[in-house]
């Protein structure tokens, strides 16, 4: 028994496998019908055989067939290893894992999944490629299912073309024409697209016909057909068609029945206007941009799309390559994405569905760029390096910050080994992008330091985090050493070479103590800039 969630998502996909397998049959169906018709339709004009009444016979023939191959597809289970090699097909890098995790089976005794069959089960329904195994299957469908509409509508028109006698409800000596096919009958066109008209007469043509046009605004139009030396075909083109209407034929006294022409628009974008609501840390006013596509705009900016469409639709959506975002349609032709909070860049095309399921057949992109909300920058320029101080010394600081949104509050800070850090606040409400500078003096006796201890600084400024909490930021940080009052250097009288020095000096263990210092100071450093890139508002030095 496979494990319920696994069951459950293998059956949608296996809904649309089985669902394209069948428009696949139903493709054949109608072809083979269609090709037994015309086949059948023709035969009498070679022969003279009446074959009218196989014609209808292989009508229903067709007919029945089809139905039964839909009773029979809804009776099919799932199969689940025809899925698992379609995917395997198109994702080779899954089908291990697939055919893995629909293999395992419960333990006979508890009925429940070992950890290691359910982690294989977890990686395959939350796969980062699941969706695109569902899009793959829902292009399969929609392929399957236009090719299976062309084949039925190829076995229309030759049913259209086949018995021009069938089409007709009048009699010989009526008003209405008989014994005339007219083509394309009663159709939908596209708003602006040209159409062909004609009528073919199966017994003597008369000498002209006329076509009829009745717009719905109440104009009609007499256009002549045209016909060709002795072809049978008369034909007329409409180069453009921009309303409902009717049409006929006539000629002599007589004339066929009313056709329709119903004229439709597929789902356009006609305008697309953005409402931009800022974060209040930020300070901008909110705006709102008339008819654009491309939006940028610092994260944590909620947004508001609206959309203008030439009608209304009955879905809309934004599509990507990692999520999909539904749209809210309402009924005067206009959709909707209503404070959708910007946290990634990421790029869209709109997808409008109307009531007949047509979709718009002009892409429109949309970019959305998110700009972060950097942390301020802040560093000390003097004094340069790590000093060497005094215990009665002023250490002079001098720092600089800013911020693209603008500071709170700005200082420095210093701590000495084993007591909690001090911070010092020299300024506030610093506007944005504008670098402020502060000084401060350091007084070492104050702090009460001894020679060889290490006095720790550093600059630091607080501003506003995307999430709106306060945010601190520090500076790298630096040493001052204590040294003694007084210093005797002299010159060596050895006459060593400096190589040699150095090489007494170590082996005496003279500098020792030096370098075990400075590496301590470099470990410090290095902990201090990890902590500072990875939580820079809560670090603590």
């Amino acid at each position: 028994m496979m494990e319920s969630h696994l069951q459950h998502q293998l059956g949608e996909l296996a809904f649309l496998h089985r669902r394209a397998r069948l428009w696949r049959q139903l493709t054949f169906c109608w072809a083979a019908t269609g090709g037994a018709e015309l086949l059948l339709f023709l035969l009498p004009r070679f022969t003279g055989w009446n074959t009218r009444p196989l014609w209808w016979l292989g009508l229903l023939g067709g007919l029945g067939t089809a139905f039964l191959l839909w009773r029979w597809a809804q009776r099919q289970p799932a199969d689940f290893r025809a899925v698992i090699a379609a995917i395997g097909r198109e994702h080779p890098e899954v089908w291990h894992l697939l055919a893995t995790a629909a293999e395992q089976e419960p333990h006979p005794a508890s009925g429940k999944f070992g950890f290691l069959q359910l982690r294989v089960i977890e990686q395959v329904v939350k796969h980062r490629h699941r969706i695109l195994w569902e899009r793959d299957f829902s292009r399969t469908l929609a392929s399957a299912r236009n090719v299976q509409l062309l084949a039925l509508a190829g076995l229309l028109a030759v049913l259209c073309l086949g018995n021009g006698a069938m089409r007709r409800t009048a009699t010989p000596g009526s008003l209405f024409a008989p014994e005339i096919a007219v083509t394309p009958g009663d159709i939908a066109v596209e708003r602006g697209t040209g159409l062909v008209i004609s009528a073919r007469f199966g017994g003597t043509p008369p000498a002209e016909a006329t076509l009829v046009l009745v717009s719905v605004s109440g104009q009609t139009k007499r256009i002549p057909l045209a016909r060709h030396l002795a072809d049978p075909v008369f034909g007329a083109s409409l180069l453009e068609v921009v309303e409902d209407g009717l049409y006929r034929v006539e000629y002599g006294a007589s004339k066929t029945r009313d056709y329709k022409i119903n004229v439709f628009d597929y789902p356009a974008l006609t305008r697309a206007d953005a409402g931009l609501n800022y974060p209040n840390y930020t300070g901008l006013t909110n705006q709102t941009i008339r008819d654009t596509h491309r939006i940028s705009a610092v994260e944590g900016t909620r947004l508001t799309y609206t959309l203008a469409l030439n009608k209304p639709v009955a879905r809309a959506r934004f599509i990507s390559k990692d999520t999909d975002l539904a749209l809210v349609v309402q009924s005067n032709a206009v959709a909707a994405l209503n404070d959708f909070t910007l946290t990634n860049s990421a790029r869209y095309s709109l997808e409008l569905v109307d009531t007949a399921g047509r979709t718009n057949k002009t892409p429109f992109e949309f970019v959305l760029k998110v700009l972060p909300n950097r942390p301020p920058e802040v560093k000390l320029v003097f004094p340069p390096g790590d000093p060497r101080v005094s215990s009665l010394e002023e250490l002079a600081l001098q720092g600089e910050a800013r911020d693209d949104f603008g500071l709170l509050k700005y200082g420095v800070g210093f701590g000495v080994a084993g007591q909690a850090p001090k911070f010092v606040e020299l300024g506030q409400s610093a506007s944005a992008n504008v670098k402020r500078q502060f000084t401060n003096q350091l007084a070492m006796e104050t702090l009460g330091v001894a020679v060889d201890q290490v006095v720790s600084y550093f600059a630091w400024a607080e501003d506003y985090g995307p999430d709106g909490q306060v945010r601190r930021t520090f500076s790298d940080i630096f040493f001052a050493e204590v040294r003694p009052f007084e210093e005797i250097f002299r010159a060596d009288q050895s006459g060593a070479s400096e190589s040699q020095q150095e090489s007494q000096s170590e082996s005496q263990g003279g500098n020792q103590g030096g370098k075990l210092a400075e590496l301590q100071k470099q470990i410090v450093i290095a902990t201090w800039k990890l902590q500072r890139d990875k939580r820079p508002n809560t670090m603590k030095p």
